[in-house]
């Protein structure tokens, strides 16, 4: 007899690994803000800290991001001995290089300068160690040497919003939205978008069988198929396309060309799994060209998992 969990809606597991999962991204247009993807997932898990006192006991915590400076201040609501409530901040301010945490403050140069910062377990100063509890990942929206100094308004105003624990029912806390209508690199507009099997952070094998859509505006526009591995990682140094060399390039399209639909011949990946060569993830699609506000993206990636 079948267990009562086999048909459970929920049930996780009952799927064949042969099944094909289709991932899509639509962005209505490149100076379109709401359609930004996020950089970075965060967490926040109160600690009480070894050696703490108890006027700085952790409660909750939020995250902005300023308009212009795009300066990260994560704000923790603290209780003191009598239950009344006091605030650390601690703050990322993008710069030229990434400078460790000193009274709370620290300085980054790329995306992962600010993961790498906000997963620390000591911001220094008084109650430096509240940042224990931050826990940080890449977001759908981000590349690990994405520069965070790039402009100074590259990224969204973010207003107060509360870092959710993990493991909540919801979505997960997520946030540094890219401007992408002043985020430019050769004076050209990106879009960035990972894809993954089954989470932006995982690196196991899967097969990339199809990537089809529409592009608004093929003006100067490349669609390129990179890895983008933290463990790869290498620190830019030189223009755009000297860094952009130091990731495998899994396909590389005119936008013009890109296939508007599924099973196409020609510029195009091997559909067929019994011949697709298994990637090793996390892979991030990225489209660079010359249009912004006429610029719109729809785009579907066929997936399959190796078991």
């Amino acid at each position: 007899m079948r267990p009562f969990t086999s048909n459970h809606p929920d049930a996780i597991g009952n799927g064949s690994l042969q099944g094909l999962i289709p991932k899509r991204l639509d962005i209505t247009t490149f100076g379109t803000d709401a359609d930004s993807l996020d950089c970075i997932k965060i967490s926040y898990t109160p600690e009480i800290f070894p050696g703490g006192e108890p006027k700085v006991t952790p409660d909750n915590a939020t995250y902005t991001v300023a308009a212009t400076t795009n300066v990260i201040t994560i704000t923790y609501n603290v209780r003191n001995a009598a239950g009344a409530f006091s605030q650390v901040t601690n703050t990322i301010t993008p710069a030229g290089a990434k400078v460790a945490w000193s009274a709370g403050a620290a300085s980054a140069y790329t995306l992962k300068d600010v993961i790498d910062l906000l997963n620390e377990d000591d911001a220094g100063g008084t109650s430096g160690k509240l940042l224990c509890g931050i826990k940080a990942s890449i977001g759908p929206g981000g590349m690990y040497d994405m520069l965070v100094d790039q402009t100074s308004a590259g990224f969204q105003a973010e207003s107060a919003t509360a870092i959710l624990p993990p493991g909540t029912t919801g979505s997960p806390t997520s946030f540094f939205k890219r401007d992408m209508a002043v985020y430019t690199i050769d004076s050209d507009f990106l879009c960035y978008w990972r894809l993954a099997f089954p989470e932006e952070q995982d690196r196991q094998l899967f097969k990339l069988l199809d990537l089809y859509g529409t592009i608004g505006t093929t003006t100067g526009a490349t669609l390129y198929v990179v890895r983008d591995d933290v463990e790869d990682f290498v620190e830019p140094v030189g223009t755009w396309a000297t860094d952009f060399g130091n990731h495998d390039i899994v396909l590389q399209v005119a936008g013009a060309s890109v296939n508007t639909g599924p099973q196409a011949s020609t510029n195009s990946l091997e559909h067929n799994p019994a011949f697709a060569a298994p990637q090793r993830g996390p892979l991030v699609v990225i489209l660079k060209g010359d249009t912004d506000a006429a610029q719109t993206l729809n785009l579907v990636a066929s997936m399959q998992v190796v078991s």
